[in-house]
């Protein structure tokens, strides 16, 4: 293996633990939180958008920094975008019924208003809507962006886009060429995700590009508690040195590929890897979230191409309570 890949020159990113409280009475969004919003996922009808994933919100919990408490049962999530100077709320996450819905939206308005704050809701899925909307005592003022929406397939479309003849001539000549091996990732193989997202991903790009933040930090963070996110990976390797990977994580009956890498030369290591991952772990789901864009117009445009979707918007939803 090159000097590149030599595990002991690279270091990962620290978190700054000193973080900016923005309720006093909510935790801090650590991995001990995973089995509290595991618990109160289970109750929501459909997956979330991807940044509501428990994976995103750990991973990005160095620039969107969140904590979180129980109200009338529902996890709350609040998160502050310290790039942008924001706060908002994720969705609340739990069993949905419109009078516990009320009785949680109430109890989070105060405690924005008595901030000072806008009460503002952020990568709210459809699903949800109607019960903001329905809010008696709210005006109620619901927008979205679509070049900020998560491309969803069916399982079906998505391998018919993967395993189209274009894709098939590409994985045969890159499997001619290249002669590459795949193997299942683990937490040991994070110094490989880290110095490949380094040389394929970063090398020829601004830092400024990575406007929501330092995908080295992302990767580390995700490979650093790999197990404990319940993630499933593969990493590729030509001539003995990774030139890829692929992570993806699940919630209800959706596989969300949520970081993939690849040394962008290759012609057919993207679609091999496309299809070794659901080959491997896409076979109990219904739907594949591909990847979040975050606003990059080059990668919707490939998105787009992949097969049939539809775009599910991550909406916001602001309020202001009638009678205040």
């Amino acid at each position: 293996m090159g000097n590149y890949f030599n595990s002991a020159a690279l270091s990962f990113p620290e978190v700054d633990e000193k973080r900016f409280r923005i309720f006093d009475s909510f935790a801090p969004l650590d991995l001990s939180t995973k089995a509290i919003y595991d618990a109160c996922a289970a109750k929501i009808p459909e997956a979330l958008t991807s940044p509501s994933y428990f994976q995103c919100l750990y991973a990005w919990n160095f620039t969107a920094v969140s904590e979180y408490k129980i109200l009338c049962g529902y996890l709350c999530v609040v998160t502050h975008d310290t790039l942008e100077g924001t706060i908002f709320a994720q969705p609340p996450i739990g069993l949905y019924s419109p009078e516990a819905f009320e009785e949680t939206i109430d109890a989070l308005y105060r405690k924005f208003i008595d901030a000072g704050l806008a009460c503002v809701f952020r990568e709210v899925p459809c699903f949800m809507l109607p019960y903001f909307s329905c809010l008696p005592l709210y005006d109620v003022h619901i927008d979205h962006d679509v070049d900020w929406s998560d491309y969803m397939f069916t399982k079906e479309d998505f391998a018919a886009g993967i395993t189209k003849r274009s894709s098939r001539e590409a994985i045969r000549n890159f499997e001619k060429k290249c002669r590459p091996s795949a193997r299942e990732l683990s937490s040991s193989d994070a110094n490989e995700a880290v110095a490949v997202t380094k040389r394929y991903y970063c090398n020829g790009r601004n830092c400024s590009e990575c406007f929501c933040g330092c995908e080295v930090t992302v990767v580390s963070r995700l490979m650093g508690a790999y197990e404990s996110l319940d993630l499933a990976g593969i990493v590729v390797e030509t001539g003995g040195e990774p030139v890829g990977f692929g992570i993806v994580c699940f919630q209800k009956d959706t596989i969300y590929f949520i970081s993939k890498k690849v040394k962008r030369s290759l012609k057919g290591l993207n679609e091999f890897l496309n299809v070794e991952l659901m080959n491997r772990f896409g076979g109990g789901s219904k739907y594949v979230n591909y990847s979040e864009d975050m606003g990059n117009e080059g990668l919707r445009f490939y998105k787009s191409r992949l097969g049939k979707y539809r775009l599910s918007h991550r909406h916001v939803v602001s309020l202001t309570r009638r009678d205040a």
